[in-house]
């Protein structure tokens, strides 16, 4: 744990981040409350069960290997979402049908605009509208190059009416 999600807990206080209800946001702005000026955030400095309910829906990319990058982390309720079964996985075996494999494959937006990426999607399966949002913020391990990108991903979906044949 960070040392700032330490002396907040410590005092019984919730930092600013942690009262906005939006998963992604409430993701960003804990990225942003750790990030140094003309720095970037250190992976060992970004603690995902800081965010609390966000960490259910995070998942981590190691971008070391730029032509092969893997999830190394991914929360439970992304990994039931995407039907991983192991992990680290390589990104190439993630489905892309997935949600996690949807908003992962953007990470190369974030190494071209060295900086967080948000987008959002609607599109219908066969039986759901789903609306989804999310967040992917880089990360480093060295503190020079974004080799690592924790994105969180939330959603809701309405079942649509049935269809009379």
């Amino acid at each position: 744990m960070n040392l700032l999600a330490k002396i907040f807990r410590s005092a019984g206080l919730r930092p600013t981040w942690a009262l906005e209800r939006r998963l992604n946001r409430r993701a960003l702005l804990y990225w942003q409350s750790i990030k140094h000026d003309g720095e970037l955030v250190a992976v060992d400095r970004f603690d995902p069960q800081a965010l609390e309910d966000c960490s259910a829906h995070g998942f981590m990319l190691d971008l070391r290997q730029v032509h092969a990058p893997i999830v190394c982390h991914v929360g439970p309720v992304l990994l039931e979402e995407a039907d991983l079964t192991e992990l680290p996985v390589s990104l190439a075996d993630v489905s892309q049908r997935s949600l996690l494999g949807q908003f992962a494959r953007r990470w190369k937006d974030v190494l071209s605009g060295q900086q967080p990426v948000t987008a959002e999607y609607d599109f219908v399966t066969e039986s759901y509208q789903i609306l989804c949002r999310g967040v992917l913020l880089p990360l480093s391990s060295d503190g020079q190059t974004i080799d690592h990108v924790y994105g969180v991903i939330s959603w809701k979906s309405e079942k649509l009416p049935a269809v009379d044949a």
